[in-house]
């Protein structure tokens, strides 16, 4: 029998990805052996040159609240970027397509420490040397992770999972996707705490029992 798959689809620069992490680990935990998980990038604000003024922040800050207030996630609200700072969610993403392609697996804990980096720490993960040190941390070759990073066949894989994912009909993040074999459905569109989703993704699983 085909085992089941969970697709999450997020980007990490996206506050409710954050958010919802906590949950994310405890779905992987419960559900380990049971299913396939695949992670892809949905691509939150690729490409993005808009210049981040004082309104753009204060734009930011307020989902950041309502996603602390919600979640109970940490957040740094101080948010102070230099003033090249761009919302571009590319290079955090396909650094994460980096690492999923040096270590299989390890994707998930990076997309976490990305995301710690960024929404505690406060540190600009739109720059390759701050991705960098990210990945060094989770245990990466700095000169090896670096050739993938600017390798444009990453980058065209990546842009390839963006299209994917609205291919899929995904519009927002985070979502859950379940597949079995060829058809795909909807478990879960925006942010949903354990009890509701669980009850989705059992009645998914049914198929399978």
């Amino acid at each position: 029998m085909t085992t089941p798959t969970l697709i999450y689809v997020a980007d990490p620069m996206c506050s409710w990805c954050w958010g919802f992490s906590p949950v994310l680990e405890e779905i992987r935990q419960l559900y380990h052996g049971r299913v396939t998980f695949q992670l892809m990038l949905g691509g939150l604000r690729p490409g993005n040159t808009e210049r981040f003024d004082e309104s753009r922040r204060a734009y930011i800050l307020q989902h950041w609240h309502a996603v602390n207030e919600r979640t109970g996630q940490p957040f740094n609200f101080e948010f102070q970027m230099g003033p090249t700072f761009t919302y571009d969610t590319e290079p955090a993403s396909r650094a994460t397509v980096v690492i999923r392609q040096i270590a299989p697996g390890k994707e998930w804990e990076f997309l976490k420490r990305i995301q710690e980096a960024f929404y505690v720490q406060n540190a600009d993960v739109t720059k390759a040397e701050t991705l960098e040190g990210v990945a060094v941390a989770s245990g990466m070759e700095a000169s090896q992770f670096r050739e993938a990073y600017h390798d444009p066949q990453t980058k065209q894989l990546l842009w390839e999972e963006f299209d994917q994912s609205r291919q899929l009909g995904v519009s927002g993040f985070p979502t859950l996707l379940g597949r079995e074999e060829q058809s795909v459905s909807v478990l879960m569109h925006g942010y949903q705490e354990i009890g509701a989703l669980r009850v989705g993704i059992e009645h998914f699983l049914q198929k399978f029992a």
